[in-house]
């Protein structure tokens, strides 16, 4: 019986119906298989899966596509193509190509663009990968979006068409359709799906297989060979075509890449390894892969970069069951043709070498010209003569388990003249030398002739001192050490310095401690071609540095790496950060400055690494200057005030500084965050999004005066002069959170933000909402000084979560300062009826401007009344807020109490000292209450004309007067409670007082149009102008009265 009919006969004890064809070629498998699927379209049939497994594995992906092909040019749609064939009534079909398999949420983007579905289920994968990459999911490990499915199904649902999937599954796993992309196949569904297994060239195990048909097919189609040699070429040939095609799509054509003849010629080589090794020895493919098969090409050119890049890109394709390929019947049989001596080449054969025996040096004369790939397995020669000498056309070299022999030139052995020996190791692309000493092949002499060495594999060596690669191997592309004792006699930032072409460097498993210690491994540096690393179980490191590889996208770390304690990976691409299979009980210092695409670090279980971190350094936004700095040895002492005094601070101010494009980084840090550590956060969305200098210089550390100069008016001061924002405090004493954020997006930032947060700078950003959490909301209770501008914040600027709960919150806020917020309705906003839980025990200066649509500020409820909830409140400032009517309104409950009580109820501010109200024409009363301020001393009010009532002041002082600077016809419509309040007052107004032009005049236009900045007018509602033209009074100079 032959392996065919066998297969055939498995699957049959499996599935209740399995159809046989036989054909010869591709067009005659794809034209039985269109006969095949016009069978069943009746609503009632449930073949609706058919399975193709083409000749043993191949051919299937190129039958499939022939079909697509045959039915796209038949399909309604295509009005200038053939009609179609009787019975094959599809309106649609869906061609999904995963051959080369990614994810379950690549196929469901596949599926997605193939239905050409709206650009808003679109977005929904986008914003799902953008969230899977800062939690880290591997791209292999991305499951499906549900609503993307649902949206899918209704799609299909809504065109109410008959379709055929045709789909190239390239996992190990079945897929069901119905539930990753919504395609309703299953039940009594006419619609059809054809279908292949495990991606191109698949030659065996069937096992897989055998389970997915009898669990999902319903038709098995298994094309019958006739001719085996001829086919097997054919489909060779087949499946190489569809690699080409598929590679020229996704790499845009890389030499060998877009010539089919030299895919068929690369799969049967590597095959040939396979086998090869099965009976003899193991090649390790998956190491060398297809280096082999370029190696031993006539035509290889030694300088054909693109032909290499080829190679690895067609190995990534031809995924081989190394495995199957290498399996031995027995174990005994594998022990003893690993344990015996021989040489083997794959092009040129296998020679075993009895036991004890050392090759002659000229055992290899006849293949000085042809021989290209050498693998010596347990020898015994002198290195000094090695048998190989005169193979000039060598290119690969491999050493397994030798030894120098010590025998000296002239006791029977040719000397090895110094050209021979150059002309050998010159040409020489790979050398691996395994459990061999390395004193001699990889000595300085023997690495200056390596001139166009490519790859260097150390395995097993001992006592190698690592140093002399240095300045050495321009040429590298590859370097891997591994379970090796080493040594470095070089300083370790060095090692690498000449080899700026490396690509990939792997050290794991090593000793660095035995010998001369090599306390780091340091990358290649700036101009470095370094696209991954690993590094698993190294024993003695103390420092991995790879800053400044910016083309580093891959660095693999894992297992004991205890000796660890400084990791710095700044300036590289890396993505994700994988620390979770390490253990890193010593990590102290992790550097990631100017990493624009890290998007997730990924740590270890909490025993199996240090409980914080001394110094964490990380920045994604692209910053240059300050982070490429190295870091000085001190902390400066004032920190934390020097960002707001001097502008943006640097990475060296700061045990913690991080500084990210998106706050969703932030959430890596949770399982290393502590409350020991002075940090600074910085989110900000733009490119080098640091603090703006001007706000820093004249914002904060200087008086802010507002000045119509080019107009030439002399207006009142009282009007232009606003109290400037105080400096952040100088928290250096303190384990504090600084926080600056001008971010695009919506920011969500994780617990131990808000919680150790105590400096607060948000400007600038698109985004309406202040940093919040889900559990706490935006309720910052930690922080002193916040400052708050140009942000079109939609509702409110802090608000309750939905985890607080009656958790009485005695804020820390010292100083709030709040400009141009252009949509904000209120500053703060509980949810009912948790706000009765709030104190401001120390807020010292409340300052609001431009906040045009503002409607309130804080809202009282009943337990504030009659409590001093804000002791300390000495300044409050409030100007062009048009449509704010009450600055501490009251709650619902509140009011309802309020109304009952006898008498009016009075709130006590008693460290109020100054007020600013300016351009607030809706303004019905400061608070609902009334208001004692027994230390008040300056009121300056401008342009709030429904303000009728100001605070009652008190004192011991009988004589106590506050001067109020006004207009007078404001003045003179003021309500007082008793005559004595109103002798409490010295109303200053302007010398410049005039009599009142119309509040609508062009001049008032002007004069506060000139006065707010081009930021806020293109923020200011319209409606909010209206009013402030409407009701606002023009005060003017003589040189104004001339215009």
């Amino acid at each position: 019986m032959s392996a065919l009919q066998d297969g055939l006969m498995r699957v049959c004890k499996i599935c209740a119906y399995m159809q046989v064809i036989e054909a010869d070629t591709i067009d005659e498998a794809a034209e039985e298989i269109l006969k095949a699927l016009k069978e069943g379209t009746d609503a009632t049939s449930r073949d609706n899966a058919v399975y193709l497994d083409g000749w043993d594995g191949l051919g299937a992906s190129a039958v499939l596509r022939a079909v697509a092909q045959r039915l796209a040019g038949a399909s309604p749609a295509n009005h200038h193509g053939r009609s179609a064939q009787a019975g094959l009534e599809f309106e649609q079909v869906i061609h999904i190509d995963c051959s080369m398999w990614e994810s379950r949420r690549a196929l469901q983007r596949a599926a997605a663009e193939q239905l050409r579905l709206p650009a808003e289920a679109m977005a929904m994968l986008d914003r799902q990968d953008k969230e899977d990459d800062f939690h880290g999911v591997a791209l292999g490990s991305r499951v499906e979006v549900q609503q993307v499915a649902t949206e899918i199904y209704r799609h299909v649902q809504k065109l109410s068409r008959r379709f055929l999937v045709i789909f190239h599954n390239g996992s190990s796993e079945v897929m069901d359709l119905a539930s990753v992309c919504g395609l309703p196949l299953s039940g009594y569904s006419t619609s059809k799906v054809l279908w292949t297994f495990q991606g191109r060239f698949r030659l065996k195990p069937r096992t897989k297989v055998d389970a997915a048909v009898g669990s999902t097919t319903s038709v098995v189609l298994a094309p019958r060979r006739k001719s085996r040699e001829e086919l097997w070429a054919y489909l060779v040939h087949q499946e190489a075509s569809e690699v080409a095609a598929a590679c020229k799509m996704n790499t845009s054509g890389l030499g060998i890449l877009d010539q089919p003849e030299q895919v068929a010629e690369c799969f049967l080589y590597m095959l040939d390894l396979c086998c090869r090794g099965s009976q003899f020895a193991g090649y390790d493919v998956a190491t060398h892969g297809t280096s082999y098969w370029i190696c031993d090409k006539d035509d290889a050119d030694a300088d054909a970069d693109g032909l290499w890049r080829a190679a690895d890109a067609l190995q990534r394709e031809l995924r081989l069951d190394v495995d199957y390929h290498q399996y031995l019947p027995s174990s005994p049989l594998a022990w003893s043709v690993e344990s015996k001596p021989y040489w083997s080449s794959p092009t040129h054969g296998f020679t075993r070498i009895l036991a004890g025996a050392t090759p002659n040096g000229d055992m290899f004369q006849h293949y000085s010209d042809k021989l290209s790939v050498l693998k010596l397995s347990r020898c015994s020669f002198s290195f000094h003569s090695p048998p190989f000498l005169f193979c000039h056309s060598l290119r690969f070299l491999w050493f397994h388990h030798c030894q120098d022999t010590g025998i000296s030139v002239g006791e029977g052995h040719p000397r090895g003249k110094e050209e021979d020996v150059r002309r050998c190791f010159q040409r020489l692309w790979v050398l691996d030398v395994r459990y061999t000493s390395c004193d001699q092949i990889l000595s300085p002499q023997m690495l200056d002739l390596m001139t166009q060495l490519r790859e260097l594999n150390v395995m097993g060596a001992h006592g190698w001192d690592m140093g002399q690669l240095q300045g050495r191997l321009p040429s590298l592309h590859k370097l891997r050490v591994t379970k090796s004792t080493i040594g470095c006699s070089c300083s370790e930032d060095d090692l690498f310095s000449e080899m700026n072409k490396v690509e990939l460097l792997e050290f794991s498993g090593n000793d660095t401690v035995s010998l001369s210690r090599m306390w780091s491994l340091s990358g290649p540096g700036v101009s470095s071609c370094l696209d991954t690393v690993t590094v698993d179980e190294s024993t003695g490191l103390e420092r991995i540095s790879f800053k400044g590889c910016t083309m580093l996208k891959n660095i693999f770390l894992r297992g004991w790496m205890g000796d660890i304690r400084m990791l710095d990976i700044s300036g590289t691409a890396v993505k994700t950060l994988d620390l979770s299979s390490t253990v890193i009980r010593h990590l102290d210092e992790l550097c990631l400055l100017d990493c624009e695409k890290l998007c997730a670090i990924l740590w270890p279980e909490k025993d199996q690494m240090r409980d914080n971190l001394s110094i964490l350094l990380l920045d994604t936004t692209a910053q240059s200057g300050s982070t490429s700095r190295s870091r000085i040895e001190t902390m400066s002492p004032t920190a934390a005030s020097a960002v707001a005094r001097r502008g943006p601070p640097h990475s060296d101010e700061f045990p913690w500084y991080i500084s990210v494009r998106d706050a969703r980084l932030l959430v890596s840090l949770v399982p290393v965050y502590s409350t020991s550590r002075m940090t600074y956060v910085e989110v900000s969305s733009t490119s080098g999004g640091m603090i703006d200098d001007g706000i820093i210089k004249s914002g904060i550390s200087s008086s802010v005066k507002l000045e119509a100069s080019e107009c030439n008016m002399m207006c009142e001061p009282g009007i232009m002069w606003m109290w400037p924002c105080p400096d952040a405090p100088d928290l250096s004493q303190q384990r504090c959170c600084y926080l600056h954020i001008q971010d695009q997006t919506r920011t969500k930032v994780p617990e131990f933000v808000i919680h150790c947060g105590k400096i607060l700078h948000v400007h600038d950003g698109i985004c309406g909402s202040v940093p919040s959490t889900t559990k706490y909301g935006s309720e910052w209770f930690n922080l002193e000084w916040c400052r708050i501008e140009r942000c079109p914040i939609s509702d409110c600027v802090f608000a309750t979560g939905d985890a607080v709960g009656r958790i009485v919150f005695g804020y820390r806020l010292r100083t709030f300062w709040a400009s141009q917020l252009s949509k904000a309705l209120y500053i703060w906003k509980w949810s009912e009826p948790w706000g009765h839980t709030r104190r401001f025990p120390v807020l010292t200066l409340l300052h609001l401007d431009c906040c045009p649509r503002l409607i309130h500020v804080l809202p009282l409820s009943k337990p504030m009344i009659g409590d001093t909830i804000m002791a300390r409140l000495e300044t409050l400032e409030i100007v062009w807020c048009g449509d704010l009517r009450e600055v501490f309104p009251l709650d619902v409950y509140a009011k309802s109490h309020v109304e009952r009580e006898p008498l009016p109820v009075t709130l006590d501010f008693p460290g109020l000292k100054r007020i600013h109200l300016h351009e607030l024409p809706k303004l019905q009363c400061i608070c609902a209450l009334r208001m004692s301020t027994p230390n008040l001393e300056t009121i300056k009010i401008r342009a709030c004309w429904s303000l009728t009532r100001l605070p009652i002041v008190r004192g011991d002082r009988t004589n106590k007067v506050v001067e109020c600077d006004c207009e007078k016809e404001w003045c003179d419509r003021l309500e007082w409670d008793d005559a004595s309040q109103a002798r409490r007052y010295k109303m200053v107004h302007s010398p410049y007082y005039k009599k009142t032009l119309l509040r609508g005049t062009m001049l008032r236009s002007s004069l506060l149009l000139t006065l707010l900045s081009t930021q806020c007018i293109n923020n200011v509602n319209i409606m909010w102008l209206g009013y402030v033209l409407q009701h606002s009074k023009c005060v003017y100079s003589k040189q104004c009265n001339q215009i």
